[in-house]
């Protein structure tokens, strides 16, 4: 059997990208990351403990989860995308200014991406493709 016949991994793996909202999930899952990355690590010579530090590990929690869903489940795009908008905002207040600016970028930038992403479209006629 040759490979023309047999799809390997990469193109399964551009199938499974192409078929969901891939970019927002990743820009969501490291925003979510790097908010708790920064409150554990601390950076040194800032010590992220207190309700900051909590809220950084929930909220970054939450992004992660919103992320995974996003690839999951391209449906719920729009409730993960709306969530994940309003709480890259809260993150400014309630984080340590977003994790220093960077999370609250990813976060806002994901659920952007998130919000605005389409599926595609089956082509009406099999020759076209």
């Amino acid at each position: 059997m040759t490979t023309a016949m047999r799809p390997g991994w990469r193109s399964r793996w551009r199938r499974w990208r192409r078929d969901r909202p891939f970019a927002a999930g990743l820009l969501l899952g490291l925003g979510g990351l790097e908010l708790i990355c920064v409150s554990w690590v601390g950076l040194g010579f800032l010590r992220f403990t207190g309700t900051a530090g909590a809220a950084s590990w929930t909220l970054g929690a939450v992004f992660v989860v919103s992320g995974v869903t996003t690839w999951h489940n391209p449906a719920l795009r729009y409730f993960s995308g709306v969530l994940a908008a309003v709480l890259s905002l809260v993150t400014l207040v309630a984080a340590n200014l977003g994790g220093l600016l960077l999370g609250f970028l990813l976060t806002a930038v994901g659920s952007a991406l998130a919000l605005a992403w389409i599926p595609r479209q089956a082509p009406s006629n099999p020759e076209e493709s």
